[in-house]
């Protein structure tokens, strides 16, 4: 069964639009040779980071939605921690409220949002 996740990946400031882009593609190959199926992709663009990090005080934001096997995750942490563009990254598993909340144009979704009772 794939799960869903919600990962966040920082690239480097100095890339050229067209290297920002061959890492999405790169990247997005990694999740679907994995077993995964990419469900959205938002390129938020070059903004400041909140601290420096990784000596970098500026980075493209990219947020990927998608669904893959558990196993799938191990092996995408293994490539970004050697794919240079990519200086850092965070991958969330979502929770059915999470994935209930999901806009209605993601397709696939398994949870529909009356299925998830309400937290107290």
């Amino acid at each position: 069964m794939n799960n869903f996740y919600e990962k966040m990946v920082l690239l480097l400031p100095t890339l050229s639009e067209e290297e920002v882009q061959e890492a999405v593609n790169k990247i997005s190959s990694v999740i679907t040779e994995n077993g995964g199926e990419i469900l959205k992709i938002d390129n938020w663009g070059k903004r400041k980071l909140a601290y420096k990090l990784n000596k970098q005080n500026m980075g493209y934001y990219v947020l990927f939605l998608f669904k893959a096997p558990s196993s799938a995750i191990k092996k995408m942490e293994q490539f970004y921690r050697v794919y240079d563009p990519v200086f850092k990254f965070m991958i969330i598993k979502l929770t059915k409220q999470q994935i209930a909340a999901l806009p209605p144009d993601i397709k696939g979704i398994p949870v529909e949002p009356s299925e998830v009772t309400p937290k107290v």
